[in-house]
């Protein structure tokens, strides 16, 4: 089978940019995932979140099948997440706090779909801030994906 030298080119190419990581925007659409640890030491205590985002506008963000999960062993403390947007001013939008309001034996909070963040700046990139309600302070860690309408 004969194959023409742009068919071939083009195969080249594509490969090129797959090897070095550069895909087309709607690659910064899906899944995200973050944990928190109670006990700096880590362990399995505190509690994680995830979600598939899916950037609709360069001011707007979808959260789907968003679960908040207080994780095991328990440690005594409720876990907490909230929807977290950089604007390009460098500034932080945040949604409601959302929490796992039981044990770890519990059941999570969620899934839930079609939660949406809208700001009235353009957001550079958004994710989910998850935490350990100490008390006294919050421990908490926080993971982003690039939004494509805002390159």
């Amino acid at each position: 089978m004969r194959m023409s030298l742009r068919t071939l080119g083009i195969a080249a190419t594509s490969a090129a940019l797959l090897t070095l990581g550069i895909t087309p925007a709607v690659a910064e659409d899906g899944h995200i995932y973050v944990k928190v640890h109670t006990y700096p030491s880590g362990g399995d205590s505190g509690g994680s979140s995830y979600a598939d985002l899916n950037f609709t506008a360069a001011r707007s963000v979808t959260y789907n099948k968003w679960v908040i999960n207080d994780t095991c062993p328990g440690d005594g403390f409720r876990v907490i997440a909230r929807a977290r947007a950089q604007l390009r001013s460098g500034a932080y939008a945040n949604g409601a706090w959302h929490e796992d309001d039981g044990t770890c034996e519990s059941e999570p909070w969620g899934p839930y779909s079609g939660r949406e963040l809208n700001t009235s700046g353009d957001i550079m990139r958004a994710g989910i801030q998850v935490c350990v309600d100490l008390g006294d302070r919050l421990k908490c860690e926080s993971e982003f994906r690039d939004n494509p309408h805002t390159r």
